[in-house]
């Protein structure tokens, strides 16, 4: 069988547990599901990380403020966010999607792509095993949806469509004709900023860019963003489902107690509290030793907005976290500054078949 025939023949599922803090925090308190609640923190510097689908409908969601969130929502409760908790339940997911195929690669805490090519399990097919995966984890209160396809992308996409608790299945002879449907925003890694200069274009829908010439894209987004953009749209996504994560970035960021106003606070919190922390995730001792592709700086403001600002650079340097720190101090326009995070970039050697690289 040829490589484009394998890849056309492969199952490829993504698992995405519903609302999954949420979830969790229901085992260990039932009458939180009959009230409207959020994980997270709801005092004045305080953000949802996520909220359960009565609270949702209120219109809480989660990066919201706590504040925000109170005032769509005066019932809400907070529950504060375990993290060792979390962890634990979601290694138990996974303890148990390998006894359905040992090709289960968690993409996150919530979610796991899964090969189930060489599954034998209800005569191989993919959708009755989720079914099953599914009514497993419903039954431990951990409701999860899923999407199946004959590729990553395609799937972790699918698995939005019929959410909370549903699947959803885009076989290999759709995956051109589902994309081309697609607003741009669903595709993964296109921002605001990179779709404002495709729809100034004329290009709002997967079948759009189907239809333009890569270098038409490359010209829009650049060389590498508009041929993946291309890649994306054209369904391929060659990608395998991989046992082993290769971490991609090292970060720490930190909402501070009050809004800083000025760009010399932000370089001394920078300094003292980011630097020492990030230095000590990278698991190295001194900056030289860390072999990098790029490290950025990121501010967000008292309206929640927030910018990013970063360059390309083989080897990590403090100094440089203050250059981009005031880079993006330049775009606040007199807001002030309630999170500050930096960040490190990784080597990748599968960099050429990443997909899901941010567009922006």
């Amino acid at each position: 069988m040829s490589k484009q025939l394998r890849e056309q023949a492969r199952k490829i599922a993504l698992l995405d547990l519903d609302a999954f803090f949420a979830s969790a925090e229901i085992l260990r308190q039932p009458t939180l599901a009959k009230r409207p609640f959020a994980v997270g923190g709801g005092g004045e510097r305080g953000v949802v990380a996520t909220a359960n689908y009565l609270a949702r409908q209120f219109g809480v969601r989660s990066a919201m403020s706590g504040l925000h969130a109170r005032r769509l929502c005066p019932e809400l409760i907070f529950v504060p966010p375990d993290h060792g908790y979390y962890r634990q339940l979601s290694t138990q997911v996974h303890q148990l999607l390998l006894t359905y195929t040992s090709l289960v690669e968690p993409a996150s805490i919530d979610e796991f792509y899964l090969d189930l090519t060489d599954n034998t399990q209800y005569h191989g097919s993919a959708s009755i095993t989720m079914e099953s995966i599914r009514h497993q984890l419903r039954h431990m209160g951990l409701p999860g949806s899923a999407g199946i396809s004959n590729q990553k992308m395609v799937a972790k996409i699918a698995s939005e469509e019929n959410k909370p608790d549903g699947q959803f299945v885009v076989a290999p002879e759709q995956v051109l004709t589902y994309i081309a449907g697609l607003p741009l925003n669903r595709i993964p890694g296109v921002g605001p900023r990179s779709l404002e200069r495709l729809n100034y274009a004329g290009i709002f829908i997967g079948h759009d860019v189907q239809q333009v010439p890569v270098e038409h894209l490359q010209e829009l987004l650049g060389e590498k963003a508009g041929w993946l953009l291309w890649q994306r749209c054209q369904g391929i996504d060659p990608r395998a489902v991989v046992t082993e994560r290769i971490r991609k970035s090292v970060g720490v960021e930190e909402t501070l107690p009050q809004d800083m106003q000025q760009l010399r606070h932000v370089e001394q919190f920078i300094h003292d509290d980011l630097l020492p922390k990030l230095l000590r995730r990278l698991r190295v001792s001194r900056w030289q030793q860390a072999h990098i592709k790029s490290q950025a700086t990121k501010l967000k403001f008292s309206d929640f907005q927030q910018t990013t600002a970063s360059r390309a650079t083989s080897t990590a340097s403090p100094s440089l976290f203050y250059q981009l720190a005031r880079e993006a101090w330049e775009r606040r326009q007199q807001r002030g500054v309630r999170l500050i995070g930096i960040s490190v970039q990784l080597p990748d050697p599968d960099d050429a078949l990443q997909l899901e690289l941010d567009l922006e």
